[in-house]
């Protein structure tokens, strides 16, 4: 039966490094921008195939209000003000 060998000092930097990347991407932010293009294809449609201006900015101002909701929860939770 083989004995696995311990990881070499390479490979755990690697890792550690792979562990900080993935601790730096701002996960809210990315939430936010995939958010706000979902809501910019939406009343992209809203307006452009229905004419319905008054509902793609309703879709707009609710995506803006959402994201905006978000992050000032996200702020107090942080424990900014």
């Amino acid at each position: 039966m083989p004995t696995p060998l311990p990881p070499k000092a390479r490979a755990k930097a690697v890792q550690q490094c792979q562990r900080e990347t993935v601790a730096a991407i701002d996960w809210l932010g990315l939430w936010a921008v995939s958010f706000g293009f979902c809501a910019i294809v939406l009343a992209g449609i809203a307006d452009f195939m229905g004419g319905d201006k008054i509902g793609a900015a309703c879709i707009l101002i609710g995506a803006a209000g959402i994201i905006a909701f978000v992050f000032y929860a996200g702020a107090k939770a942080d424990g900014q003000s």
